[in-house]
């Protein structure tokens, strides 16, 4: 009975990710190599360095 209930549970939350579109696998620590973070770490990087600019001229 326990196991045809978990089977039951895996299926409904495997059938929730395939409609929310996360089947993917989850690629763990690589994850932040997803489009998003590369456009956040260019972006804190590029504040940093006109951070420091601007504290040099003063």
């Amino acid at each position: 009975m326990f196991s045809t209930l978990m089977g039951f549970m895996d299926h409904k939350n495997s059938l929730s990710k395939r409609i929310m579109g996360q089947n993917k696998v989850d690629p763990g620590t690589f994850s932040m190599m997803e489009p998003g973070w590369w456009a956040l770490h260019a972006v804190a990087i590029a504040g940093v360095y006109l951070l420091g600019r601007s504290m040099q001229r003063q």
